[in-house]
């Protein structure tokens, strides 16, 4: 029989499936385009998106720390519902802001406290040493159902509408939101600083950055790895289009983004094991950096196979640096600790993000895919050292 810590595994399973299957990301720059947004647009609009997450990110991981992790998700599934419902009815840019901190809103809730009620109900079976398995494993199947949402949305695009396609989605996220209720609630304690909350969040961050001997190199790198596989993200469809790729190929060719994630995210810990970790934190950079630069020099449609080096970096970075990070932290303050991964990713894609678009909109797409590899490669670049020198002191 399924005890409670099983079902809450299975339940976080089936709900990042639901807030992954985005119907409209295939061809929403498409979507953006018929509004009058150029590139710098786009970019702008997705930075406006990451500081809106900045803003909440370390806040609302506080929150969820202190309300629980059940809650956590039933409010943060709420948002996004919403927030996909509201977008199904925006058409101006400043209604895209809006629906973007909506989203931002409720992704930044949900950000790290998925991660810590595996963690946790892993901990309580005294399976904990699982973790990086069952993460990969999930996270394979988000980028998993990902891929089929998207491969659905390009097929059904020159026949429904995008405002239809984000209903779909919105749907799915209210079908999560149902499961949220069936959580059993980890037995723990919500952090509480008798010197108060600010001085709480204050003795937080000075953890993470100046008393951790790991935390500190992981989750910037994490963030970095993050912005390196997202830097990318919204050039890929204008890309498709200056090479002249049909419109019913759009969701196909995302389809096929996740599946790179999808496998070295389900095979993380058997990579990790083979390669060696001070190996694969220093080869963690290579496929993003490698990838854009061949996107930006090899001509036509060959361009678009390097495409799937990329994400290859996504599958892998969550599920190995993230067991670094709940190691050496206490289950009170670890949906807070990961939401300042987030945080920081986000920051660097407010400064980065838009001077990828402005590049792109001057020099053309080529340019951006090599300011692209350029960032990429010197935000990895800063922490692995530090990460890698260290990585045997974890147990």
């Amino acid at each position: 029989m399924v005890n409670h810590w099983q079902r809450n595994i299975l339940i976080t399973s089936i709900v990042r499936i639901c807030r992954s299957l985005m119907f409209a990301v295939s061809v929403i720059t498409l979507f953006w385009k018929s509004y009058g947004m150029n590139l710098f647009d786009i970019f702008l609009l997705q930075a406006i998106f990451a500081v809106a997450i900045a803003v909440f990110e370390i806040p609302t991981g506080f929150i969820g720390d202190q309300l629980g992790r059940k809650k956590t998700f039933i409010l943060s599934s709420f948002i996004i519902a919403a927030g996909w419902i509201i977008y199904s009815c925006s058409d101006t840019f400043w209604q895209f802001i809006i629906v973007e901190v909506t989203l931002g809103l409720g992704f930044s809730f949900i950000s790290g406290t998925d991660s810590s009620l595996i963690y946790e109900s892993l901990y309580e079976e005294k399976k904990a040493d699982s973790f990086v398995r069952v993460e990969g494993r999930q996270l394979g199947f988000a980028h998993t159902a990902e891929a089929v949402s998207a491969l659905v949305g390009g097929f059904l695009a020159p026949f429904l509408s995008v405002n239809i396609l984000m209903l779909l989605s919105a749907c799915a996220a209210g079908i999560g939101l149902a499961l949220c209720f069936g959580i059993t609630e980890p037995s723990r304690r919500p952090y509480r600083h008798p010197r108060g909350t600010l001085y709480g969040l204050y003795k937080i961050g000075r953890y993470v950055f100046l008393r951790s001997r790991i935390v500190r190199f992981a989750l910037p790198l994490m963030a970095a790895c993050g912005l390196s596989t997202m830097l990318g993200v919204w050039l890929y469809q204008p890309l498709w289009q200056e090479r002249n790729i049909p419109l019913w190929l759009f969701g196909v060719l995302w389809a096929g983004m996740s599946l790179p994630s999808s496998l070295t995210g389900y095979f993380a810990h058997t990579i990790e094991k083979k390669v060696g970790k001070k190996l694969l934190i220093r080869l963690l950079p290579f496929p993003a950096v490698i990838g854009y630069i061949c996107i930006a020099l090899v001509p036509g449609w060959g361009a678009i196979a390097f495409i799937y080096m990329v994400p290859l970096l996504r599958g892998l970075t969550f599920p190995i640096l993230s067991k670094y990070v709940h190691e050496e932290t206490f289950s009170d303050k670890r949906a807070t600790v990961l939401s300042i991964q987030s945080w920081l990713f986000r920051i660097a894609y407010c400064l980065t993000g838009p001077l990828v678009g402005a590049v792109g909109e001057r020099w053309g797409l080529s340019w951006a895919f090599i300011a692209c590899a350029a960032i990429s490669l010197l935000a990895t670049g800063l922490f692995i050292p530090g990460l890698a020198g260290r990585i045997d002191d974890v147990s």
